[in-house]
């Protein structure tokens, strides 16, 4: 695996220590290693990064275990799943009328999380699934809530540049995604273009949180390359009518 790719692997693989534990509560490294068949050298630098992130806690050095911090997070997706409820309703739609995976995510600060999906064709291929979450100048969905920011929020948010990258595709600079928020408000949709993983596209838009005036969610969908890459209008057009229709 190449070194720009690995943004994408650790945040897979801490995902799988995340549901290890979740699954089978305090462990030791040894005994995630074994049942995630991660390596245990990476279990360690894994939950090194969990715990700094303060998601898992050390218990005498000897056994990991996850936090109520990630119980408050999943409270709050519990929460919006429900206030977003009619837009959740449209992915099926939106998938079997291409065959791709639908997502919805939501603005949490500096990223978006995935809070529901609806899986269609090529997922191993794909990042985003439910409880992930992507920084906002990374794919469809955190590109065009990026774009969607009032001022302030955006050009606090553009200071911060450049970011890390996903690969030689990612948009990192300033002007990279100042040029691609352009793009997004004249077209009125984001195309994500093997910026997060080689081989997937995504075309996401953005929807107005029914919940919270000036929140900011984005429906999107994702697939292989040229299947986006020849079909990104009309799928944006097919998102953006659903969406109208709710």
């Amino acid at each position: 695996m190449s070194t720009s790719e690995q943004p994408v692997g650790a945040l897979a693989k801490a995902m799988t220590v995340v549901e290890t534990l979740a699954l089978h509560g305090e462990m030791s490294p040894a005994d995630i290693a074994t049942a995630s068949g991660i390596p245990r050298s990476t279990v360690y630098r894994l939950l090194g990064g969990l715990q700094e992130a303060g998601l898992a806690t050390f218990r005498d050095e000897s056994a990991a275990s996850l936090t109520l911090k990630l119980t408050d997070l999943a409270d709050g997706a519990r929460e919006a799943m429900t206030e977003w409820a009619p837009i959740t309703a449209i992915l099926p739609n939106i998938t079997r009328t291409f065959g791709m995976t639908s997502f919805l995510s939501v603005r949490r600060g500096d990223e978006t999380v995935c809070i529901r999906w609806v899986q269609g064709t090529g997922i191993d291929a794909l990042v985003l699934r439910p409880g992930r979450t992507l920084p906002l100048h990374a794919g469809a969905a955190g590109r065009a809530a990026l774009a969607a920011l009032d001022d302030g929020e955006r050009e606090e948010y553009l200071s911060r540049a450049p970011f890390r990258p996903f690969n030689h595709n990612s948009l990192v600079s300033r002007q990279e995604l100042a040029a691609d928020i352009s793009w997004v408000r004249d077209h009125g949709y984001a195309f994500s273009q093997e910026d997060v993983t080689l081989g997937v596209g995504a075309v996401g838009i953005t929807v107005e949180d029914p919940a919270h005036p000036g929140g900011i969610g984005c429906v999107s969908v994702g697939g292989l390359i040229g299947e986006i890459t020849a079909n990104h209008e009309r799928l944006a057009a097919v998102i953006r009518e659903e969406v109208a229709g709710v």
